[in-house]
């Protein structure tokens, strides 16, 4: 039969066995949890006790991070004397729940707060000018930026020569040179003299810790303050895609659970509106639904519906915010599927032997839309991609994305005289260009990364826990693996291997066949001898399988429930065979 899928390299990941049984018998613990921890890097019981124990009481000291003091001590200032506040958040969905957690708590406090988040293609990204100006004749005397304005020296200062105060919060990288603005505070895990024990908490993680910091000073409770916003972070947190390890696992392992029973009305709508009302709420569905709801506001409209469900006190208005996202949401999801068309049809004209690094165009292509494109061309083809919306204004507006194997910021930036702008980091990033030089840099953007890049490069690959006969996943042990969770990045769902599985049944579901459901044959493992595996996205794949008997699957088992009913299903992340 025709080869139709490209199978990912499986990569075992070993583990001591030594430590294995240390953990297995000091904590009581399944052997293959025990195994699961030990490649995670919990090598001791005390370690692997910490990450299955992520408990409130192990969060750090929010005055270690740098000008926490200092911040919180211009902010009781502020709220004395009855300063006019402006918070300054991003469009993102990092950026609306921090510049929302801010508000609601500066609000509580009794502030006179308000709150601005940009407009991705009329404002652009971070702190401008104009804003500043704007801030001037509103009368504001403190500017508090989240998630934005580590790097904006220059409007820092015109805010000082204004007589406006600037407190930064951000979690982005500072400038290269150390130079940071010169505000009242800045507040940032990332900073050289910073003491704070955890690097890589999101926007909404700093200001989540800042506003702790701030009740604490003001000798309110603590733990009433996290039962009010911990949700909000832990939205922001999984969203933004940082580590779900150390202080992040503890943000959104409770704030998931506050989630649930949230008072916010604007996000009860919004679950709902994602179908998860009286569900257990677990980071897929964040970052399956509530996450690209939020963002679907900045990409396709107005950044300000995502900020106002996230405060909203109407039970109308959360209908209808709720119901807009949906609307939005559907539209981005159209676009998006419109423009990967569009791209794969680009990509089946070059030969991918010598097409290194990916750069890919269209003059119909949303902005907000580019670099979710991307990562799927990454995520499919395993090699850099850059995808460029084109204007007509003839300066175009692209993001990249990248593998391991290749810093795509460097690249670009070796182009940076091609280019009107850029930033980012090694496996995202961004940029601005004149039209007329976008040939000239795919030109060059392609071979750097043919110097750098090898055919194996550009073969995906899948870290496996470990090959199991498929009759060990019971529902024991899979509830136990959920010990592991909240899953996301740096803390994936396990991946397993069963070889020779065979195959009952393939059909195409989904409203537009894009998936496959696969009836698998595993004799024991239930009284009916099977197990329903579903392939996302690759319902293209319908007629190759067909006519296969057997297969080798690399998949996350998990207890799938719908309508009251509880199933294991095994998700199929890659499969292969030697003959096929």
């Amino acid at each position: 039969m025709r080869r139709t899928h490209q199978p990912k390299r499986w990569r075992m990941i070993e583990a001591d066995d030594d430590a294995v049984q240390r953990i297995e018998s000091e904590l009581g613990i399944h052997p293959i949890v025990a195994r699961l921890l030990v490649q995670r890097g919990l090598t001791t019981p005390e370690a692997a006790d910490l990450f299955l124990n992520p408990n409130l009481d192990r969060m750090h000291d929010p005055m270690l991070l740098p000008d926490a003091e200092r911040a919180c001590e211009r902010l009781k200032q502020a709220l004395a004397s009855g300063e006019k506040i402006m918070i300054h958040g991003d469009y993102d969905g990092d950026g609306v729940t921090s510049a929302a957690l801010w508000t609601r708590c500066l609000r509580a406090l009794g502030a006179d707060v308000e709150v601005f988040v940009p407009h991705r293609d009329r404002d652009g990204y971070d702190m401008r000018m104009k804003f500043v100006e704007k801030a001037r004749q509103d009368g504001v005397k403190l500017i508090i930026t989240t998630d934005c304005g580590i790097q904006q020296c220059d409007e820092v200062d015109q805010a000082c020569a204004f007589g406006i105060d600037v407190i930064i919060t951000d979690h982005h990288t500072p400038n290269a040179d150390g130079s940071l603005p010169k505000a009242v505070a800045v507040v940032n895990p990332h900073r050289k003299d910073s003491q704070y024990p955890f690097k890589y908490l999101a926007g909404v993680g700093v200001a989540l810790k800042l506003c702790e910091a701030l009740t604490q000073y003001l000798g309110h409770s603590v733990a009433s303050f996290r039962k009010s916003f911990l949700d909000l972070a832990a939205i922001g947190t999984i969203t933004d895609v940082v580590p779900l390890i150390d202080e992040n696992r503890i943000i959104v392992k409770h704030g998931l659970r506050f989630l649930k029973d949230t008072r916010k009305l604007g996000l009860r709508a919004l679950l709902e509106a994602c179908g998860y009302s009286d569900r257990t709420i677990d980071a897929g569905m964040i970052s399956h639904g509530v996450g690209p709801r939020l963002n679907a506001a900045s990409r396709i409209d107005e950044t300000v519906y995502a900020l106002d469900i996230l405060l909203t006190k109407e039970p109308s208005e959360a209908t209808a915010l709720a119901r807009k996202l949906n609307e939005l949401n559907a539209k981005r999801k159209e676009d998006q599927a419109r423009v990967e068309e569009e791209a794969f049809a680009q990509i089946a004209q070059l030969d991918l032997a010598e097409a290194r690094c990916l750069v890919l165009s269209g003059d119909t292509w949303p902005a907000g839309i580019v670099g979710l494109v991307a990562g799927k061309v990454v995520q499919r083809l395993h090699r850099p991609c850059v995808a460029i919306a084109l204007d007509k204004s003839g300066l175009a507006r692209a993001s990249a994305r990248s593998i391991h194997a290749f810093n795509v910021l460097d690249a670009i930036e070796s182009c940076k005289d091609l280019l009107s702008a850029y930033g980012g980091h090694a496996h995202a990033a961004g940029l601005s260009i004149a039209s007329e030089h976008v040939a000239e840099f795919a030109t060059r953007m392609n071979r750097i990364a043919a110097a750098s890049l090898s055919d194996e490069d550009c073969v995906a690959t899948l870290d496996v826990a470990m090959e199991i006969d498929p009759t060990h996943l019971t529902y024991d042990l899979l509830a136990q693996l959920e010990s592991l969770a909240p899953f996301g990045a740096a803390n994936a769902r396990p991946l397993f291997v069963s070889r020779g599985v065979r195959i009952n049944e393939v059909r195409c579901m989904g409203k537009e066949s894009e998936h496959l459901k696969l009836i698998l044959g595993i004799e024991g493992l239930n009284r009916w001898d099977t197990v329903d595996a579903p392939w996302f996205y690759r319902g293209d794949l319908i007629q190759s399988l067909g006519s296969v008997d057997s297969l080798d699957f690399c998949y996350q088992p998990n207890i799938n429930e719908f309508n009251g009913k509880r199933s294991i299903q095994f998700i199929v992340e890659d499969v292969n065979a030697a003959e096929w």
